[in-house]
């Protein structure tokens, strides 16, 4: 699994596409909710293709790696570069996956894919599997810009996994230098996984009984 940080951000009248020059803090406030700046939605894998190949192609375009040509980079460009090549491999792996799917020209009922929306352009998917045990976050990738939107489509997939009869139930394989991102949301090693309880964590999670649902508590 793939998670970014980065940059908060904000400032709902900005147009086009997410560009790196006018992404930071003189354009971005401080302040920023993230339940009401980003909106994530349950997409077919028509919707899913067509997200993921603009995210590709123009809202993590190159400019979000101008320093390429830089005879070496420091450590920083380097993790920065290696937050925006794992994004975009998940990116360009799900674009697959919902390639297939459309070919298949038949409702997969097992498998559930969520985008995650900025100012109307996509900025994170998360595909969630049914072939398993327990519902699996088989992938997540969040632009390299953006900061705490991964969170909230776990929070999704946690809900969804509570829809399914799953009791919020998920577990996934992540990257080793995101695993300190999923253990703060309450994730558990179990042998080469991680697994979350949402019941289980009540230091992490809440739950709404009158809209019967998770909250992750720490946004």
């Amino acid at each position: 699994m793939f998670r970014s940080k980065s940059f908060n951000i904000n400032r709902p009248s900005i147009s086009g596409h997410l560009i790196r020059s006018k992404s930071f803090s003189e354009i971005f406030p401080i302040s920023f909710n993230i339940r009401h700046s980003i909106v994530i939605k349950e997409a077919n894998p028509s919707e899913v293709c067509s997200n993921m190949k603009e995210i590709i192609r123009n809202t993590m375009n190159n400019d979000w790696i101008d320093f390429n040509s830089a005879p070496c980079l420091n450590d920083e460009q380097r993790r920065w570069k290696a937050r925006y090549d794992d994004a975009l491999e998940i990116f360009n792996e799900v674009c697959s996956n919902s390639e297939i799917h459309i070919l298949l020209s038949r409702p997969d009922k097992k498998t559930f894919f969520y985008i995650a929306y900025y100012m109307g352009h996509p900025i994170g998917v998360l595909q969630l599997s049914m072939y398993y045990k327990l519902p699996k976050v088989a992938f997540l990738a969040t632009h390299c810009g953006i900061q705490g939107c991964g969170k909230l489509l776990i929070e999704y997939a946690v809900n969804k996994s509570q829809q399914l009869g799953h009791n919020g139930k998920l577990y996934l394989k992540s990257l080793d230098n995101a695993q300190h991102v999923y253990k703060s949301m309450g994730f558990i090693n179990a042998g080469e996984y991680l697994e979350l309880n949402p019941a289980e964590r009540t230091d992490k999670w809440i739950w709404n009984s009158v809209k019967n649902c998770y909250k992750f508590k720490f946004f």
